[in-house]
């Protein structure tokens, strides 16, 4: 992501310790200053502007992707600039999914307001198709293994469908409330304008800075929050984008509060939202807590407050590239003893007697998150993300999946055990009892074939075919010897 910065109508100080600080900890990002017509350079050199002005002037910008602004007043300290202009800088380099082709927007989007007052009939083209409804990854969605979650989360009709096993978003239903990507376990569905890698780049970059003390506001009028020293705010098109997952991760850090806030309560996927702050707050049972959802005139009040009343946090961590894992690894970090896992999405596994131990299962997981070994089934609940590809797989339909309630458990456990049944040659076991019962009794006339292990079934034919099973038998040395021929001939 190709980042520029604009100082529009700086110098001195400021400016010196802006270029300064970026060139130490952003090398990639290119510095212009107003005068330099940074306009007459739009199109290849920079998908995001990050424009730091006084207010005075107005530096008109080139065409890009995303923009941010941080108006200066001048009442903030360097060190209150220079810590915005991180955490804005930690968002828009990481916020590639912006720039990838979305493709024409046929009809301008409904708002969510329009949506809850019942405004759907809209069918006017819009004149400037906007990109910003949410993209789906097709490598991670787990569509093609069952999981409907966004489906049946978003309150939108016909925004989301699954066809042939795909996710298909429709740009015209769709109304930005980012339910689809704040519910998603896998980060396979995101908004652009607050992609995953963009929120972990904005946490990573807030817990790294040192100031006294860091709060993060997310909201969907970025206007309505008055400017305070230490408080970024961060736009988003809808407040439910951030949900339990998203919030986790920001507890899991050393940022002070994180505070969701809708200006008007009109946002769908508010009631996601707070449902997710109670869970977080639940678990990690902080006091004060760490997370916040708020709305209206009397949420404005309460911001600062917020802010001024926190704690500091200590901890700092480096987060799993993976989105699931990152969730998981968080929820580890920041549970008290004893804490429930009711709605938190971590999956609980129960296996029916039927169970062969066939191995379909484990195969096919996406998440790796099941195992066999000898005579146990093992489930491992923090890989697994609940897409449901092994219930659907499972020839004998033994899996069951549900929601885990009670403690939190994110470990492997044993959820099924069965008899082995040892090969009747060499006595290793090499089959569960079920498995065995089940073959034998569809082709009963091979029982004395398959109650041989795999290695022993291959010298029993071995033994039919030459006699004997030894090195020294003429007939298997002459078969080995021709078989070399053949492979020394064919590679030359």
């Amino acid at each position: 992501m190709k980042v520029t910065v604009c100082l529009a109508s700086f110098d001195g100080v400021l400016k010196v310790r802006i270029e300064s600080f970026i060139g130490d900890n952003w090398p990639h990002v290119a510095v212009y200053s107003d005068n330099e017509n940074l306009p007459e350079r739009q199109g290849s050199d920079h998908d995001a502007i990050l424009t730091v002005t006084n207010g005075r002037t107005v530096t008109p910008q080139p065409r890009t992707t995303l923009s941010e602004t941080i108006m200066v007043n001048g009442d903030e300290s360097v060190d209150e600039v220079l810590y915005l202009v991180n955490a804005k800088l930690g968002r828009l380099t990481n916020s590639d999914i912006a720039c990838s082709d979305r493709g024409p927007s046929v009809e301008s989007p409904l708002s969510r307001r329009e949506f809850l007052f019942g405004m759907l009939g809209r069918s006017t083209p819009s004149a400037n198709a906007l990109g910003d409804a949410p993209i789906v990854s097709a490598d991670s969605c787990e569509a093609r293994f069952g999981c409907r979650k966004c489906v049946d989360t978003c309150p939108a009709p016909g925004a989301l469908e699954i066809r042939e096993n795909s996710l298909v978003v429709s740009k015209e239903h769709c109304i930005r409330c980012g339910l689809c990507a704040g519910i998603c376990p896998v980060a396979a569905i995101q908004l652009p304008e607050m992609s995953d890698n963009a929120y972990r780049g904005l946490l990573g970059a807030i817990q790294k800075s040192p100031a006294p003390r860091k709060t993060l506001v997310i909201t969907c009028c970025e206007e309505k929050v008055p400017k305070t020293s230490w408080i970024d705010v961060e736009r988003v098109p809808g407040v439910g984008v951030i949900g339990v997952r998203q919030l986790a991760m920001a507890a899991g850090t050393s940022i002070n509060a994180t505070i969701v806030y809708c200006s008007d309560g009109l946002c769908a996927g508010k009631e996601h939202v707070k449902r997710a702050v109670d869970l977080i707050s639940s678990i990690t049972k902080a006091s004060p807590p760490s997370v916040y959802y708020l709305e209206g005139a009397e949420g404005v009040a309460e911001i600062e407050r917020i802010h001024n009343s926190a704690h500091k946090r200590k901890r700092e961590v480096e987060l799993p590239a993976s989105p699931w894992k990152s969730y998981v690894t968080a929820i580890e970090n920041i549970s008290a003893e004893g804490a429930q896992s009711t709605g938190l999405g971590i999956t609980d596994m129960q296996i029916a007697e039927s169970c062969t131990l066939c191995y379909g299962c484990v195969d096919s997981c996406p998440h790796q998150a099941l195992a066999i070994e000898q005579d146990r089934l093992d489930f491992t609940s923090e890989e697994c993300t609940g897409c449901g590809f092994c219930a659907k797989i499972c020839p004998e339909r033994s899996i069951t999946l549900s929601q885990m309630n009670g403690p939190i458990i994110l470990s492997t456990r044993t959820v099924y055990k069965d008899e082995m049944i040892q090969c009747t040659r060499c006595k290793t076991p090499y089959v569960s009892a079920k498995m065995f019962k089940k073959v034998s009794g569809t082709i009963p006339s091979m029982e004395n074939v398959i109650s041989l292990c795999a290695k022993c079934r291959q010298i029993k034919i071995y033994e039919k075919l030459f006699g004997s099973f030894t090195p020294s038998n003429p007939q298997i040395t002459t078969l080995r010897s021709s078989a070399q021929a053949v492979i020394k001939q064919d590679t030359g």
